[in-house]
């Protein structure tokens, strides 16, 4: 069971995880990113992303209530509350917990982004901060993944664009990647065809690429150690890639709140969360058509 003490949790793009980030080869950095009102410019736009563009464009449909407009978040109580239950003993609290809220009005998606997404960065900082043991974590973010799959189902499938086509990554070693699921399922709500691959190597993303054509590669990556060889993984995807002009994203911790670094290991843009990853993928997308 966790022990009494708590700090805010973390915010991340794919992963569930803060770190501080190291450095990679040094690459020249967009003007805009050296912009003094870079921060304000970059807020306004996630608010209007989150308020506008993310409710129009995933439609989880059959399950949106009136009211509900997919922006809504819960407080800091209810998710540790929710947390906690995801650790109890009894194995069906966090879902009639979750059931509860669904009851309340709030949509597939709402609950998916706003509650079960920032339970699993909380259930990570208990550990972190010891707070609970490695046993409690592991079986919170299962109820977790359970949860994500059972009433992930429940969506009606889109009709997928077959130039929708995503290949969704860990790093190597990678440890939070519920994450990368949750991109995921946000983005087979919004017509892709989703391919995930946990912790493969520069090898098994380059043949993965070289085999099977995609729009756009995401890589989530929570460890600064683990840059350079993101870095090396983008540069052989480029060269091996069956669609030459392949979308790279990036997402994670060590992203967060540093976008130069996207640059800096050759991506062509950072996400900050999951709806944040399916609008850049819809973008990186449209970029590709202008170059045929």
């Amino acid at each position: 069971m966790r022990r009494n003490s708590e700090k805010s949790a973390p915010n991340s793009a794919f992963s569930d995880a803060e770190t501080s980030a190291g450095s990679y080869a040094a690459k020249p950095v967009p003007p805009v990113l050296r912009r003094a009102d870079y921060r304000e410019r970059q807020a306004r736009l996630a608010s209007v992303i989150a308020q506008q563009i993310v409710p129009r464009l995933l439609l989880i449909h059959t399950n949106t209530r009136r009211g509900d407009d997919g922006a809504e978040t819960f407080t800091r109580e209810e998710i540790t509350e929710f947390g906690d239950l995801t650790m109890a003993q009894d194995s069906a609290a966090a879902r009639a917990y979750f059931e509860k809220m669904q009851a309340r009005g709030h949509s597939l998606e709402t609950l998916f982004v706003h509650l079960l997404a920032p339970t699993a960065r909380r259930l990570g900082e208990y550990w972190e901060q010891d707070l609970c043991d490695f046993i409690d974590v592991t079986i919170g973010v299962a109820r977790l993944q359970e949860l994500l799959t059972i009433f992930g189902a429940a969506d009606d499938i889109p009709l997928i664009d077959l130039q929708h086509r995503v290949l969704l990554a860990t790093a190597p070693g990678e440890q939070h990647v519920f994450g990368i699921d949750m991109v995921g399922k946000l983005m087979r709500g919004a017509g892709w065809d989703v391919t995930i691959r946990k912790g493969p190597s520069i090898r098994e993303i380059a043949e993965a690429v070289a085999a099977d054509w995609y729009a756009v590669v995401g890589v989530a990556l929570s460890a600064d150690a683990g840059l350079e060889e993101i870095g090396r993984s983008i540069d052989e995807m480029r060269r091996v890639s069956r669609n030459k002009h392949i979308g790279v994203m990036v997402g994670g911790a060590v992203f967060t709140g540093h976008p130069e670094r996207a640059v800096q290991v050759g991506a062509d843009g950072v996400a900050d969360d999951a709806p944040a990853a399916v609008i850049l993928a819809k973008k990186l997308l449209l970029m590709q058509a202008r170059m045929v």
